[in-house]
């Protein structure tokens, strides 16, 4: 069987990035390109290839020369893998040190106890901070208690976008109720911009 993902928008490319809290001028756009990928030699079962860049010429298109990682997404061999997407397409992106909840970015009733036999789990995105000194930090985050969920934070000093992968098993760190998952984004120095895009949670069961 084929692994169940679950999306909450449209794959489109390509996608401007744009920011929940727009703090200081941002200079050039980075741009997202959001592919699908057919089964092969990068995805055995196919997935998401994901290309980003600067763009460069400011014509809101990212170009084959724009291009400065690529990188892939890809789906299980079976059905005992669950890819979660957060709603939002874009990228965030903050100055604050004391860090931002996300009000886009949110798993509304999120509710680890649906997901039947769960045996680890783990939180992904891409990060990108201004300035090589400061650190890009994010974490899930409980809304619904307002408190970040232990063992979740990911954290990058690139200055080009970097994926990130918790390597904790957070699983029992959940709360076992329904709650609104958002992610909280940390700048490592007051008015120093980070961002990050594309927060995945990948679910495997035994």
């Amino acid at each position: 069987m084929k692994i169940k993902i679950v999306l909450a928008y449209s794959v489109i490319a390509p996608i401007l990035f744009y920011g929940c809290t727009k703090q200081g001028d941002v200079g050039q756009s980075s741009l997202l390109n959001l592919i699908s990928e057919p089964p092969g030699a990068n995805c055995g079962a196919g997935g998401v290839k994901v290309m980003s860049g600067v763009d460069a010429n400011r014509n809101g298109i990212l170009e084959d020369n724009e291009i400065q990682n690529v990188k892939y997404v890809c789906n299980g061999t079976a059905d005992k893998q669950v890819i979660l997407y957060f709603p939002a397409n874009g990228a965030y992106y903050t100055s604050s040190a004391g860090g931002y909840v996300d009000t886009v970015e949110v798993l509304r009733d999120f509710n680890i106890a649906n997901y039947a036999d769960a045996d680890s789990i783990n939180f992904s995105a891409y990060l990108q901070t201004s300035d090589s000194s400061v650190s890009s930090t994010v974490t899930l985050y409980d809304m619904t208690n307002n408190v970040p969920i232990n063992n979740t934070a990911l954290t990058s000093s690139a200055t080009a976008s970097e994926f990130k992968t918790t390597t904790v098993n957070f699983l029992h760190d959940l709360p076992q109720t329904p709650v609104n998952l958002g992610i909280q984004l940390k700048s490592g120095q007051e008015g120093t911009i980070v961002s990050y895009y594309l927060p995945i949670i990948t679910i495997y069961r035994q």
